[in-house]
């Protein structure tokens, strides 16, 4: 008859299933044996760093305790240990520094542009878009329209200023349509002198709220642009 087998004794059987434990403890990847466990030491094979001690159990599972699934818990794992000894970490303070750095930069755009401009317009010879720009000024009469174009001549805030004919406007005033005569000046100047030649013109005009608009100039003729800027003194 044959021999009934030997049970396995309890001192076996228990380092058996704190073998199967702590070899289900070490991820794929980790070449740590079993008889380091969770203490850590030996080297990943992911990045070829030395690998840092891992936490209990429990990192592998969720707030609500459930168990992560396989690829999450990889992610993870590799996530902690792949990563080079001193590497500076994504911090609070490390995050709020970029975003200020992004917003700084945002602001500053229109600056650099700018200067950008300038420098290529000081190199080639171009003319920068918008430069300058055509002044729209309308006056009650032919007079008024001469008085207005020779003050600003004399405050050096255009170089150029014409009186078109007489011609006659439709308008909204109070509510009821209004019909009249009137001049109209175009004033070729700078663009960075429209906020101060509208407040001058705003000062002398004898309407209550004179019509002041511009237009930025795209392109034209690069002499004409070249005697706009001989013409009109910087700020």
């Amino acid at each position: 008859m044959g021999q009934t087998p030997a049970p396995a004794s309890p001192s076996s059987a228990g380092r058996g299933q704190g073998q199967a434990v702590a070899e289900a403890a070490v991820m794929p990847g980790d070449i740590r044996g079993p008889s380091q466990g969770g203490r850590g030491g030996g080297v990943c094979s992911h990045c070829s760093q030395p690998s840092r001690p891992c936490s209990q159990q429990s990192r592998w599972r969720d707030g609500a305790g459930r168990r992560l699934s396989p690829s999450t818990m990889k992610m993870e794992w590799l996530s902690q240990r792949c990563q080079p000894p001193g590497a500076p970490s994504c911090s609070r303070p490390g995050r709020l520094a970029l975003l200020l750095a992004m917003a700084l930069s945002l602001l500053m755009y229109p600056v650099l542009k700018s200067l950008a401009l300038q420098l290529h317009s000081a190199v080639t010879g171009s003319y920068i878009p918008g430069t300058h720009s055509i002044a729209f000024i309308n006056c009650l009469n032919e007079q008024i329209a001469k008085d207005i174009a020779r003050a600003i001549m004399d405050k050096k805030l255009a170089a150029c200023v014409n009186i078109l004919p007489k011609s006659s406007a439709l308008y909204f005033w109070k509510g009821e349509i209004e019909e009249s005569t009137e001049i109209l000046l175009l004033v070729k100047t700078r663009t960075s002198k429209i906020g101060e030649l509208s407040s001058y013109v705003r000062s002398i005009h004898p309407f209550e709220i004179p019509e002041i608009i511009s237009l930025p100039i795209d392109q034209g003729n690069p002499l004409y642009f070249k005697w706009l800027e001989e013409s009109i003194p910087r700020d």
